[in-house]
């Protein structure tokens, strides 16, 4: 019978084998995540043809994001959290709100597969001033791939889903 000292090197020599054949393996890269600067925030404006700072009902602006990645056979699976701030502006009606943000992969377009567009309800609180930060929590999208090894080729984008009337005041809004 093999001494205790013997059964552990075998065991630790397997050990070790394993694993440094499990690091040969290229790890594949995860597709690159931006907040697209001109969708990254919204304006709502109260009904009407104002559109002055006190016109302003509520704004939101997405400001970061935690993402991973996970492969399969047929692709890789992105899963964030993005966190945006909500406020109330000076017209804003105390109550609940609903804006839509996207995940796009614009190299997918035109193609549905490209962009996913998600809806957020919001109560804003009665002296809805207050900045209130929100995450959105285990935001998927699929990206199907034939090479794992492409996935860093492809960028993701996320935006605020807006009409082209607060895209335009967006971009003039900056510099």
């Amino acid at each position: 019978m093999p001494s205790k000292q013997v059964v552990s090197l075998i065991v630790a020599s397997l050990a070790f084998a394993t694993l440094s054949g499990c690091a040969l393996e290229p790890v594949p890269p995860c597709p690159e995540i931006r907040i697209d600067s001109n969708t990254a925030s919204l304006t709502m404006f109260k009904p009407g043809d104002g559109r002055d700072l006190s016109d302003i009902a509520y704004q939101a602006e997405i400001v970061s994001f935690e993402g991973t990645c996970k492969f399969d056979d047929g692709g890789v699976e992105a899963l964030m959290d993005v966190d945006m701030i909500v406020s109330g502006g000076p017209a804003v009606t105390p109550g609940s709100v609903e804006f839509y943000y996207f995940v796009a992969i614009p190299r997918f377009f035109p193609d549905p597969v490209g962009k996913t567009i998600f809806s957020r309800k919001h109560k804003i609180p009665t002296g809805g001033a207050r900045q209130e930060r929100i995450t959105e929590s285990n935001v998927r999208i699929f990206l199907p791939l034939e090479d794992r090894l492409t996935a860093a080729g492809y960028d993701i984008y996320i935006g605020f889903q807006l009409t082209d009337e607060q895209l335009r005041y967006n971009r003039s809004r900056t510099p």
